[in-house]
């Protein structure tokens, strides 16, 4: 509840845990809100006290975390929290690279596309948030639920190297379908060329006025930064990014399936599985491809 994360391991003995000298790793930019803190190391996975547990703690924040999700390749940690920010960390160096805020309000949950290329969030904005690893920037947001959304998973059957299928359910007692490909996402129409001529007030407006150098300037977070995914030295604290500069992708499905709000989505091969939070779990076959909304049916088994 505190923005703790403390790693233990079951064939190790437990003892009190006393917090070695702490190691903070900080940003050379000023933090775009007081309540961001960056990673501190409390007891490091390398820490040479390794005979009992915990093996490793980690400090990250000031309010409670809500999930958290390895990389495909384990490399990376995502981890998201009530102060609506999902930080990208790399676990073998223990290294926090990058911190996006949501929209508004918390995150409450995260998952990675197969290939480790993406990542997903949902939370208290409604919406779901697609973001690039390797790019270090968000991709689309995703509009459609009309309450908090609980969870976010790809579905392995449905994707390859460049088509993404996932899934999420909220509060609003919906299962929404997402197909994505980069290729088909745009930015929105409202974004003018007289837009991207006033680019250095409109890409930074919400950076509160933070002091750069020219060291730093490389990693303001705009929607054309791309960033080999082995360039982790600097940490990267992003700005909230306009609508009007960031894709939108419609869902291709959406229905309303349980009496309950909906606090869990998983994908079988021929099957999608909820549940919801009155412990409910369903089985549904999955909707014939091509077909119009309006139509598809999901039978429960």
């Amino acid at each position: 509840m505190d923005g703790t994360l403390i790693v233990y391991d079951k064939e190790r003995e437990d003892a009190a845990f006393i917090p070695e000298e702490a190691n903070v790793l900080t940003s050379d930019i000023d933090s775009f809100d007081t309540e961001y803190t960056p990673l501190r190391v409390n007891k490091s996975v390398n820490s040479k006290n390794q005979k009992t547990n915990p093996v490793s703690a980690w400090k990250l924040s000031t309010h409670r975390i809500n999930e958290l999700a390895f990389s495909p390749n384990c490399r990376h940690l995502a981890a998201v929290s009530e102060d609506g920010s999902l930080r990208i960390i790399n676990y073998l160096k223990e290294q926090l690279i990058d911190i996006y805020p949501s929209y508004y309000g918390g995150f409450g949950c995260v998952c990675w596309s197969p290939d480790g290329k993406y990542v997903l969030t949902g939370g208290q904005d409604d919406l779901v948030s697609i973001w690039s690893l390797t790019e270090r920037r968000i991709v689309a947001r995703c509009p459609g639920h009309y309450s908090w959304v609980t969870c976010v998973a790809f579905d392995p059957w449905r994707c390859d190297e460049r088509n993404y299928r996932f899934g999420s359910v909220g509060e609003d007692r919906r299962l929404l379908l997402w197909d994505f490909s980069v290729g088909m996402l745009h930015r929105p129409k409202a974004v003018s060329v007289s837009a991207r001529q006033r680019g250095s007030i409109v890409s930074y407006a919400h950076s509160r006025n933070r002091v750069e150098s020219q060291a730093t300037m490389r990693y303001r977070s705009n929607s054309t930064l791309t960033v080999n995914s082995d360039d982790e030295d600097g940490l990267i604290e992003h700005p909230v990014e306009s609508r009007t500069r960031t894709a939108e992708l419609p869902p291709v499905m959406s229905k309303i399936i349980d009496d309950d709000p909906l606090s869990w989505i998983g994908f079988d091969e021929d099957s999608i599985i909820t549940a919801c939070t009155e412990g409910h779990i369903r089985i549904w076959d999955r909707p014939q491809e091509g077909v119009n909304n309006s139509q598809i049916n999901l039978p429960a088994r």
